[in-house]
């Protein structure tokens, strides 16, 4: 998950609570009208904890970390036992925008192939 879509998520969450918290501590008539200032206290508090949480695991997350740990359980099994080829694993490594860049360059290999095919 690249930056910007971090930053979109983390706006969603906070939002979403901020959102929540002005719905019940608003309202006239909701749960919390009647509510104790403790009460308010501990919901604010569990919401922002819960958005903290959440917040800390997206940013957290490291770019390709789960591609690296199946790197590494395909460097560290036997080839033969995987019953895949080697161009399979090489592929499996890859990130999406190198096998966009991969698949561009396929497409446009098979291009040329096929132009130059059809002059003779």
């Amino acid at each position: 998950m690249n930056d910007i879509a971090r930053l979109i998520v983390t706006s969603i969450i906070w939002i979403a609570v901020m959102s929540a918290l002005m719905a019940m501590l608003l309202s006239d008539s909701g749960a919390m009208a009647s509510a104790d200032s403790d009460t308010v206290f501990k919901v604010v508090l569990t919401l922002a904890a819960a958005a903290t949480l959440s917040t800390g695991a997206i940013w957290a997350a490291r770019p390709g970390s789960s591609q690296q740990q199946t790197t590494d359980v395909t460097r560290l099994a036997k080839p033969k036992r995987m019953g895949r080829t080697r161009i399979e694993r090489l592929v499996e490594a890859l990130d999406d925008d190198e096998i966009y860049d991969l698949e561009a360059l396929l497409l446009a290999r098979n291009e040329e192939h096929r132009d130059s095919a059809n002059h003779f």
